[in-house]
C-alpha cells in the first residue's frame, strides 16, 4: 500500500510527526463490511476525512469501498 508506506515514512520525520499529533490514520484495503465497521467504529463522521486512492477508479472493490465510506459519512452527518 503506497499511502501506508508514505505515512510510515512521515512518522519518522520530526516536523511531520509533530504536525500529526492527535490525528489517526487508518487504512482499508478490502471490501469486508466487518473490516470497514471496525475501522470506523471509534470515528466521528463530522471529524473524519476519507481519501480514496486508486489507479483507475474502475475496480468493483474500489468503488464498493468508496460507496460504503460515502454512505457512512452521509448517514453519520444526518444524525
Amino acid at each position: 500500500l503506497g499511502p501506508e508506506f508514505v505515512a510510515e515514512a512521515l512518522r519518522a520525520d520530526e516536523v511531520a510527526s509533530k504536525a500529526a499529533e492527535g490525528r489517526t490514520l487508518k487504512f482499508l484495503a478490502n471490501v469486508d463490511p466487518v473490516d470497514f465497521a471496525l475501522c470506523v467504529r471509534d470515528l466521528d463522521p463530522e471529524e473524519t476525512l476519507i481519501v480514496v486512492i486508486s489507479k483507475t477508479f474502475t475496480t468493483a472493490e474500489t468503488m464498493l469501498n468508496a460507496k460504503t465510506a460515502r454512505d457512512w459519512l452521509v448517514n453519520g452527518l444526518r444524525e
